[in-house]
Formats: C-alpha cells, sequence, structure tokens
C-alpha cells in the first residue's frame, strides 16, 4: 500500500515487520558482507531515502525499527512543501518507536520525510491520512559513491547530507551508494546493475591514503582507482562521471607528510580522472578548512559543513 511514498532507494520491500528501503542491488550486498560486518552493517542504511507524498491530514504518525547501527544517532526530518519544518532527534541507539508529527499547512501539502543515514530504518504502522505518492518528473538521475563522508557521516539531519542537498537543489532522483570505511574497489560495482544515471559522483580517497607510510605507495592505491574508473565508465557509459578529490582533514595542516601525500594522491588522482574522461573536482574547495564545520573535529563535517559542501559542489559543476 505505501510502496510507492519511498524515493531515492534501489529497491522498496514490503515484509512481514514494515518497509524496507535498499540501496544497493543483491550482489553489491553480497559484496560489502564478506568485506566485514561494519560494511554490511553501512551498506544496509537507508542513507538518502525519504517517504515523499500529498495528504490532507493534520497530523502524520508511523512506527520504526532501527538496525544496523553504523553511529547512535536516529533522526527524523520533515518537509512541507519543500520547506525544513523540523528534526526530531530520538535518543542514542533507540531501536523502535512511534513518531506522531503535525502538520502546519491546512488542506493537501507535500510531506517529506527523510529517515536516517547511518542506521536500517523499517517503516510500519503509517497513518498519513488520504495520500497520494508524488510522480513529479525529475530532471535527471543521480548517484553517488563514496565512503562515510557521502553516506552522510555525520549530518545529524539526514536531509543535510550532501547528496540529499544536491538532489533537492537540482530537482533530481538520488541514489547515495556511499558506503562508511570503503575505499575505491571495482568489486563493489555490479555490470547488472539496472539504475541508469544521468550523473555520477565518486568522492573516495581520504580511505585509501590515510595509514600509507610512503608516498611511493601511491602507485598501488592509483592503479585501484585506475580499475574502478574503468569499470564504472564501463557500466555506465551513458552517464556524465564527477571525480571529487578529498575534503578537508584535520591532519592536513598537523602532519606535513601526509599534507605532502594528500596534495600528490589529489594531482594524480585529477590527472587519472581526466584520462578516464570524467571531470574531477578539487574536494580542497568544497568545505572550510575550519575544525568548527567537523562534526569529530578532524574529518567528518557537520550539518553546516555539509551546507558548504552543498553550494561549493553545486558551484563546481555548475562551473564545468
Amino acid at each position: 500500500m505505501y510502496t510507492n511514498i519511498f524515493r531515492n532507494a534501489y529497491k522498496v520491500t514490503k515484509t512481514d515487520e514494515g518497509y524496507l528501503s535498499l540501496r544497493f542491488t543483491e550482489k553489491q550486498l553480497q559484496h560489502y558482507k564478506t568485506q566485514s560486518v561494519q560494511a554490511e552493517d553501512r551498506a544496509l542504511g537507508t542513507a538518502g531515502v525519504c517517504m515523499d507524498f500529498y495528504t490532507d491530514a493534520k497530523h502524520i504518525t508511523f512506527s520504526y525499527r532501527a538496525s544496523h547501527f553504523s553511529r547512535r544517532y536516529v533522526g527524523f526530518d520533515f518537509y512541507e512543501n519543500g520547506i525544513f519544518r523540523k528534526h526530531i532527534e530520538e535518543a542514542l541507539d533507540t531501536k523502535q518507536s512511534t513518531i506522531t508529527q503535525p502538520l502546519d499547512n491546512q488542506g493537501i501539502k507535500r510531506v517529506t520525510v527523510y529517515i536516517p543515514n547511518l542506521s536500517q530504518i523499517t517503516i510500519y504502522d503509517l497513518d498519513i491520512g488520504n495520500f497520494k505518492p508524488v510522480h513529479d518528473e525529475y530532471s535527471e538521475k543521480l548517484l553517488f559513491l563514496g565512503d562515510s563522508i557521502t553516506q552522510g557521516m555525520v549530518a545529524l539531519s539526514p536531509s543535510l547530507a550532501y547528496p540529499s542537498q544536491i538532489a533537492r537543489a537540482l530537482n533530481a532522483q538520488c541514489l547515495n551508494r556511499g558506503v562508511g570505511a570503503m575505499k575505491f574497489d571495482a568489486g563493489s560495482l555490479d555490470e547488472q546493475d539496472e539504475y541508469e544515471p544521468d550523473r555520477i559522483f565518486t568522492a573516495y580517497g581520504i580511505n585509501d591514503i590515510y595509514h600509507l607510510k610512503s608516498i611511493s605507495e601511491l602507485s598501488d592505491v592509483l592503479k585501484q582507482a585506475d580499475i574502478y574508473f574503468y569499470k564504472l565508465k564501463k557500466i555506465y557509459k551513458q552517464a556524465r562521471v564527477y571525480v571529487i578529490t578529498p575534503i578537508w582533514c584535520l591532519r592536513y595542516n598537523e602532519d606535513i607528510f601526509f599534507k605532502d601525500m594528500f596534495e600528490e594522491y589529489a594531482k594524480k588522482l585529477t590527472e587519472l580522472a581526466v584520462c578516464h574522461e570524467c571531470t574531477p573536482i578539487n574536494g580542497l574547495d568544497l568545505v572550510p578548512h575550519e575544525t568548527k564545520y567537523f562534526q569529530d573535529h578532524t574529518v567528518h563535517p557537520a550539518d553546516s559543513g555539509f551546507n558548504y559542501y552543498t553550494s561549493n559542489l553545486l558551484k563546481a559543476i555548475n562551473d564545468k
């Protein structure tokens, strides 16, 4: 009954427990499962997924179950007619609850509810009045590939992760396939993927280089990126691909060896992107180089950092 109100998922299934949204193909989920329990948990997270519908209700109610936590936060964002109305932050590690949200507008209005990025959420017992799914035509289809930052770590408001903000700004369908701690890994791509994006954004790299001991090790890391880009372009032949180099992190300022490694890697990754006919974007231009814009004060943007990431990324792609 409610399957078609869920958006920005690869697949939505109705189970005995409720409605479950998945971001990946079965082959991809199996790939992450073989990596580690942590990788599987993060791949099962519902990053970017929202419920989107028209209703005449004065309030809406739904229950949820949370599992496969990659962070302890459980938060929901509510929009009415495209305007951010409220963020509801549940207690840390909340595994099951019911949310009732009053609606401000009278009559028919569009309601969009973003569900958490950093755990798997099953929705059930919905009461959303007389509703109709949103069938607006998207301008395009976007695919975001990356690590924890792409997945949304650590936006306390799930709708403020940069892929979701970019999608709203462009009136686009968005599939967020960010998985925390991941690197360039061609095995994470599925040749049978049925999603057909118009534009793809890749944002790997910081995990690839963070623990390297020598700049000489970069050649092996770049080889993996080369293999990844080759397979990516082969699968998604019609898509324009943007390659975002790593954004600023605190270690860039504090460790001169790491800074040199970072800059050499970004330079070589940019050259590699051009070789594969991708469009490079300088990640150092996206988020201010101040720890106050990072939730952990080191690597992962806070909501404010994601706002800058989004606005500067939009400028970058408009200039390309």
